[in-house]
């Protein structure tokens, strides 16, 4: 007995099944995270060497010439590209695609550690990351105030982070703009000779009554407590009051020789909201976290610090999940247009509301099953993967209005409804399986393509061969089903007045003339083979030599943002850099297309 046959024979055993899987497959949905793109592996890794004071001749020599040596002996590595500037070195890592970019980066971070001992001693700990989509911050937030910048700064870094890591899902929360405190001792020269000190012997000092450093542990009956010796200083005060030894072991107080202050640090970075001076909240989640649920419970968050400091401003200047939150809204509205309008073309053509109702069935199921197998493979609703899913609408449909139609066929000629769902069914089901076969031949290659590529479009393309997959089987089993219980009466009494009539007669319109270009078509093969081959020349010109058709790895998308990038000569000042992005600022805000404009020079 076929599968089909079955089917129509036992249709309540069909319903449980099919009922099971949409059940999994609305669990699936609700399971399955979101994202902007897929989680793919990106094989870089960047190392970064802070060394203040040093230019960049010093940092190519003292900084990156040792790493190279050093990190040119890594496993799998492909390229690497090292960039010296002003107090920083920066080498970027390119591994071979199929490295596990995890143990790449621990590697990384070990060959780094044995290269200390060869770098210099001003140098700050070298930081090792490895590229990720989940980098990249999901919000950005300005906050704004008519309070000095520098006490903004405070209570953003004290309270505002804080709260904002509170949010289920956020890994890191990260301060830009403004300007921290810093306690500056500023030394009098005359006085450090007079006292016979030198600058090395104070900083040491300071070094020395400023340590935080484990003390060991205190064990009881039922507990352990470790023990740290704090001895940081709070305040300027503290500072100064320390005594400093010279040569002759005499002490002198630090405030005798130096006087101690705190002050800004130096400024290092400008962030500006709309021309207004501000402080920005870069927020990250969590790799495993849901991008809507995150970013949803950091608003949630940021609504409470806006009752709680009412004279601070939040402005929001960028939230990914809002790409994201569209494109499903798209899919859903594409879902819903498909639906509706097959479900309209079957009840104008074949004249009744059983074959509207069985589509709106048939495909809601088949997507929903979807979802069950995208959780299985552990894909994420993404933008590649919802593009797919767009697509794949149109495929299901189809299935559907051919399916329905050639079993209204059947009845037509006075078959039962049993014998014309399971006849309508079983007479294209070959047809029907070679198309699904060349759909997947299609894009089941996109999904094992190598390299970020294939890492990137796997979703894309897998998700459309589930979907087809899910398709073919509904048509073979659900659907034929639907209509012999739907049609147990057979057609009913066909629907009669003006609309009809003319739907009569415009589909005999246009068989006739389609009888009639298909005759002409079967004694005139030159002609039509040669048209194809023009149009196909044709075709392919447009994308090659014409270049009329061009290429890119993405579509472009409008979020109705953009971003400029601007670089200077090496070797400028910030504040310098700062006088030339003020002047592209001031004409950007005097455009009225212009809601929400953040800057930020570094």
């Amino acid at each position: 007995m076929n599968i089909t046959r079955y089917c129509i024979k036992k249709p309540i055993g069909i319903s449980m099944i099919v009922l099971f899987f949409v059940v999994l497959g609305l669990f699936s949905f609700y399971r399955i995270g979101v994202e902007l793109l897929p989680a793919i592996n990106i094989p870089y890794v960047t190392v970064t060497v802070d060394y203040p004071g040093a230019d960049s001749a010093e940092i190519e020599q003292d900084v990156i010439k040792p790493l190279e040596n050093s990190l040119s002996s890594l496993t799998n590595l492909k390229h690497m590209t090292a960039v010296a500037r002003p107090e920083k070195a920066q080498i970027t890592l390119e591994f071979q695609f199929w490295t596990n970019i995890d143990a790449a980066a621990i590697d990384t971070n070990q060959y780094v550690n044995a290269a200390l001992n060869k770098l210099p001693d001003g140098i700050q700990t070298p930081t090792v990351l490895k590229r990720d989509v989940d980098a990249l911050p999901i919000l950005e937030i300005s906050v704004l105030s008519d309070k000095p910048l520098g006490e903004v700064y405070t209570v953003a870094n004290d309270t505002f982070i804080e709260r904002l890591q509170r949010a289920g899902g956020v890994s890191d929360v990260q301060l830009g703009g403004g300007r921290d405190k810093e306690i500056a001792v500023n030394v009098d020269k005359d006085k450090l000779t007079y006292f016979n000190l030198s600058l090395s012997q104070i900083v040491s000092r300071i070094k020395q009554e400023n340590v935080l450093t484990p003390a060991g542990s205190v064990f009881g009956s039922n507990s352990e407590t470790n023990v740290r010796l704090t001895a940081q200083f709070k305040s300027p005060a503290e500072i100064s009051s320390i005594h400093v030894n010279n040569s002759k072991g005499v002490a002198i107080p630090l405030s005798s020789i130096a006087d101690v202050q705190e002050q800004d640090q130096r400024v290092t970075r400008y962030a500006r909201t709309n021309g207004q001076d501000t402080v920005s909240l870069s927020v990250y989640k969590n790799s495993d976290a849901n991008l809507v649920d995150t970013s949803k419970a950091v608003l949630e968050q940021l609504d409470s610090l806006r009752k709680d400091y009412p004279d601070y401003q939040f402005v929001v200047i960028t939230n990914s999940s809002t790409y994201v939150e569209d494109a499903l809204h798209n899919t859903l509205e594409a879902l819903i247009e498909g639906l509706f309008t097959t479900g309209l073309v079957l009840f104008l053509f074949l004249r009744g509301w059983r074959s509207t109702v069985a589509v709106l069935i048939a495909i809601p199921t088949s997507l929903i099953t979807t979802f069950f197998m995208m959780y299985i493979a552990g894909f994420t609703f993404n933008m590649l993967s919802l593009m797919g899913m767009s697509l794949c609408v149109g495929i299901l449909v189809d299935d559907s209005i051919v399916v329905l139609e050639n079993i209204h066929r059947h009845l037509a000629k006075g078959k039962s409804a049993a014998q014309a769902a399971e006849d309508g069914r079983n007479e294209i089901g070959t047809a029907a399986i070679a198309i699904t076969l060349c759909d997947v031949v299609v894009f089941m290659p996109i999904a094992f393509m190598n390299g970020m590529t294939g890492q990137f479009f796997r979703q894309f393309g897998l998700t459309i061969v589930f979907a087809t997959l899910c398709s073919l089987a509904v048509s073979f089993t659900l659907t034929p089903m639907l209509a012999s219980q739907f049609y147990k009466n057979g057609l009913g009494t066909p629907h009669k007045g003006k609309l009809w009539d003319f739907l009569d007669n415009l589909g005999n319109k246009v068989i006739l003339y389609y009888d009639k270009i298909l005759n002409w078509s079967f004694f005139h093969t030159k002609k039509i083979t040669a048209s194809v081959v023009v149009l196909l020349l044709l075709s392919i010109s447009l994308y090659y030599p014409l270049g009329i058709i061009g290429g890119e790895y993405m579509p472009k998308t409008d979020e109705g943002s953009f971003r400029i990038m601007m670089q200077f000569p090496v070797g400028q000042n910030i504040d310098a850099t700062n006088d030339k992005v003020r002047e592209v600022e001031e004409y950007l805000l005097q455009q009225p297309e212009v809601k929400k404009l953040f800057v930020e020079c570094r």
